[in-house]
């Protein structure tokens, strides 16, 4: 029943309810249903029913095979394709240029942020980039964006003791140069720089930076 309203959706709302849909289906008793809802999202897909960037991640994550497409030469096609199979070398190459840039139409930066925290190596790998999302994210990327960011970057509060990194302070740079982040009634944004150790507070920010 699920099922036929995909296939029914008017193709304005069908990727909305594939994307619900493939939440649903990622669950364990659910996965042999998986290949079934893939053949549908394939079909969806090739009308042009949305952007192809949504469709393709919504395959991959049933864990549909998408390593062809690494090599397409659309970053709507190929970066979807990475985070399906970020342990694929390409793929990962993909995924930490891409993560400087704004997504394409369809696909979420939360997406690319999580993925490269993931296969970084350490914060310093991915520094440059993290600091151009940290400039362009909206506040509310406290969880999922510059926030996720900032958590991987101090993973451990600063403190006296425990002087920036350059990288570091090259985040804290990126953070002040960003207006959305410094309302002092924004409890949400102020959250993440207490638990990092630095004060919400632009000016004192600025001189840690220096």
């Amino acid at each position: 029943m699920v099922l036929s309203l995909l296939a029914a959706s008017p193709p304005d709302r069908a990727l909305f309810r594939a994307e619900n849909l493939v939440a649903i289906a990622r669950m364990p008793s659910l996965a042999g249903r998986r290949e079934e809802l893939a053949a549908l999202l394939l079909e969806w897909s090739d009308r042009g029913a949305g952007p192809q960037t949504g469709w393709l991640y919504c395959l991959g994550q049933l864990g549909f095979d998408l390593r062809d497409r690494l090599i397409d030469p659309d970053p709507a096609v190929r970066l979807p394709a990475a985070l399906a199979h970020e342990d694929d070398p390409r793929a990962r190459e993909l995924i930490l240029t891409a993560l400087a840039e704004p997504p394409p139409s369809g696909l979420h930066q939360f997406a690319l942020v999580a993925a490269a925290i993931r296969i970084a190596t350490d914060f310093g790998e991915i520094a440059t980039a993290a600091c151009r999302v940290a400039g362009r994210d909206s506040w509310t990327g406290f969880d999922d964006g510059w926030g996720a960011l900032v958590r991987f970057a101090l993973p451990k509060p600063h403190g006296t003791h425990r002087p920036l990194t350059e990288p570091q302070r090259a985040l804290v740079r990126a953070l002040v140069n960003n207006d959305e982040l410094w309302d002092p009634t924004n409890g949400s944004c102020g959250l993440v720089f207490t638990q990092a150790g630095l004060p919400h507070n632009r000016s004192a920010c600025r001189r840690l930076a220096r």
